[in-house]
């Protein structure tokens, strides 16, 4: 569980014409205007973070701008994009224009956004993180991660993933080189803190070790079927904060996966407290003490996602859902599995597994990215 000493309320932060009531498991504090909103978790660079984010990984778009507009306005103030998600644009416009109607204030919007893998080379960092600046319409980032510490060689800025037949370019740029130049990012004011994502221990002990600063955030894949312990403890230990992607792993109602999200025990628990199985998800991860960053593009389940501070789970049900099988990783990377920085255990796929599917290729320059794209009903689902 995060430690409630980390915990800080958003009352004295947010707009006096917001009345914010922060449920922690008691009343809310009533008001003319309530919002139900996210406690904060101080990073080690001092700045604050909500416990839980909006995802935006495949939302583009009308959908994107919709969905990030009924996320402020049912609460969300910690918004999470990156440069291959190629939606930073709606995601800086619908913020802004929150930001114009008196909805929020910019301070009070955390902002996270990622350094793709084409542009690991030092002497890009500064040049695309201005670009993602202006794409975002923002004067500084919150949280600046860089996606994967397996650099991509750069043909053009469109191209996410350069390809010399079915095989990826990838280069031998070191991430503590690519590291370093991110943090002169945070020494001309261009970002206010500095992470990791898809990061080992090895290698975010590397980082501690090699340079000044150490990563505030690690955002990994983590959901009850892969939970990640041994890391998420050892991040725990160093003062690194553990963001969630695919919290619920992915789930999908046509083939019933992952198995425990439509389970019988899953069943019981939404039955018990009245809650949906997502919800139920989230409680858990937040009381696990990481950062789930769900993705909604439905307006109820973006509401719904955000209603769980006024519940907990029983110790009973608890160990039910710690106690659920360990499933292999979802997000691979497989195509550069034979990098010396590829991060991921190449033993941990079963045989029996089927491929993951590659993305679509094509001829005329394009933004790829390695994820598989989820479906329609993952992005209702509110999943990653």
């Amino acid at each position: 569980m995060i430690p409630a000493r980390c915990l800080t309320t958003c009352e004295d932060d947010e707009d006096s014409n917001s009345r914010v009531a922060l449920i922690l498991g008691d009343k809310p504090v009533c008001g003319e205007k309530t919002l139900l909103m996210a406690p904060k978790i101080k990073l080690s660079s001092g700045y604050e973070m909500p416990v839980l984010g909006f995802g935006t990984y495949a939302l583009k778009g009308y959908q994107c701008l919709s969905a990030i507009h009924c996320a402020v306005e049912t609460g969300f103030r910690h918004f999470d994009t990156a440069y291959s998600y190629e939606n930073e644009k709606e995601v800086g416009e619908a913020i802004r224009t929150q930001i114009q109607m008196g909805n929020v204030s910019r301070e009070n919007i955390f902002l996270t956004t990622k350094l793709w893998n084409i542009h690991h080379d030092p002497r890009d960092v500064r040049r695309i993180c201005e670009k993602q600046l202006d794409a975002l319409g923002f004067d500084y980032i919150d949280l600046y991660l860089m996606h994967f510490p397996v650099g991509y060689k750069h043909m053009c800025d469109e191209i996410l993933t350069p390809l010399e037949g079915d095989k990826v370019q990838t280069t031998e740029i070191d991430y503590i080189d690519t590291w370093r130049a991110m943090e002169e990012l945070v020494k001309l004011g261009l970002v206010r803190s500095i992470g990791v994502s898809n990061f080992n221990m090895e290698q975010v002990q590397r980082i501690i070790q090699c340079s000044s600063s150490k990563p505030v955030v690690n955002q990994v894949e983590i959901w009850p079927g892969f939970m990640q312990k041994d890391l998420v403890d050892y991040c725990r230990y160093n003062g690194i904060i553990v963001t969630a992607y695919s919290p619920l792993g992915q789930p999908n109602r046509d083939d019933h996966t992952p198995i425990y999200f439509f389970s019988e025990g899953m069943k019981r628990l939404v039955k018990r407290y009245k809650r949906t199985a997502s919800q139920i998800v989230l409680r858990y991860l937040i009381d696990y003490g990481v950062v789930p960053i769900p993705k909604a593009g439905n307006p109820v389940h973006i509401k719904e996602n955000l209603n769980i501070f006024d519940f907990q789970l029983n110790e009973n049900d608890v160990r039910a859902l710690r106690g659920i099988k360990p499933k292999p990783r979802i997000v691979k990377y497989e195509t550069v599995k034979e990098h010396s920085f590829y991060p991921f255990e190449r033993e941990d796929e079963e045989d029996d597994q089927e491929p993951e599917p590659e993305p679509e290729r094509k001829s005329r320059p394009t933004r790829q990215t390695i994820k598989p794209e989820p479906t329609e009903q993952e992005v209702d689902e509110g999943d990653e």
